[in-house]
């Protein structure tokens, strides 16, 4: 009885810091994706003004591209609605 009321003591003592050391992993890769997260959202900020910036700067591109991304939609859709 006595050797089972240890296992059990020591059973719960590993459950314990396995849970602890899963907690702090757990925490460490959140961390790491807010930041992964942050920098994606600065980098995206960053070509969508340089983005801005060439199509002020060339609006003739930036018709063609929008122009060009319209038929490409429309295709795409009307393709998917004569299913």
């Amino acid at each position: 009885m006595a050797d089972l009321k240890g296992a059990e003591k020591e059973l719960k003592e590993t459950l314990k810091k396995e849970k602890e050391t899963l907690e702090n992993a757990y925490g460490d890769v959140i961390s790491k994706l807010y930041d992964e997260k942050d920098k994606l959202q600065q980098e995206l900020r960053h070509e969508f003004r340089n983005a801005r910036r060439y199509v002020r700067a060339n609006p003739e591109a930036g018709i063609g591209a929008a122009f060009a991304g319209g038929i490409i939609v429309g295709i795409v859709v009307s393709k998917i609605f004569k299913r």
